[in-house]
């Protein structure tokens, strides 16, 4: 019996040390990378209204389904790692975007903010583009687990929801953001769903 109770408290300790340091390696992988600027305008939750800064995204057409991901991804991933005239590397960031639409959709990485649209060298792959962004006034909803389309459906349902709730309107589709790589936790990820809405709150909080 002493032997049994031994076993159990070894394994309670063990299950929690290996979620400590799953915890921590979570939080540090994260950090370790620059993530688009913004500032919280409204805090409610996961609900939150963002005002982004200007940014440069490099884009490319997103095809269906998973191994489409993977294919969008790494054009991009090929880009910032060299594939352009100039053979310039770019540091990686945080979110990946996906921009959802009927014909497909688009996946952008976020360039390093010290990096304005002329300093950017062009994409070696025709259908890598890059694109300078206005700064915009966003809603956004985090949610939890890894990317599947029934959890952006129904993320991006709940977020239309709060914002007619709160007499705010939609001005552009959904754009997805994930934070984490796919090894990470479903349960330890950070997932939002953006839509864009009008400028009309005044910015009080500090940038993120």
């Amino acid at each position: 019996m002493e032997i049994a109770r031994r076993t159990k408290i070894m394994l309670v300790v063990f299950l929690v040390s290996i979620g400590v340091l799953a915890l921590l390696y979570w939080r540090t992988s994260r950090a370790a990378y620059e993530s688009a600027k913004y500032v919280v305008v409204r805090s409610e939750g996961d609900f939150e209204i963002r005002d982004y800064a200007a940014m440069v995204l490099a884009e490319t057409p997103l095809a269906g389904g998973e191994a489409g991901r993977d294919g969008s991804f790494l054009r991009l991933f090929r880009f910032i790692t060299g594939a352009n005239e100039a053979r310039q590397k770019l540091a990686m960031t945080t979110p990946v975007l996906i921009d959802a639409e009927p014909s497909g959709g688009r996946m952008s990485f976020v360039l390093p903010a010290e990096v304005g649209l002329p300093q950017v060298a062009r994409p070696a792959d025709p259908s890598v583009s890059l694109r300078g962004v206005e700064p915009t006034r966003y809603a956004a909803l985090r949610f939890p687990g890894s990317i599947s389309e029934k959890r952006q459906d129904v993320a991006y349902a709940r977020l239309l929801e709060l914002l007619k709730e709160r007499g705010l309107e939609a001005r552009s589709g959904p754009r997805f953001a994930y934070y984490d790589p796919p090894w990470t936790p479903p349960f330890l990820r950070r997932n939002e769903v953006l839509v864009r809405i009008a400028d009309s709150e005044p910015s009080t909080s500090s940038p993120h």
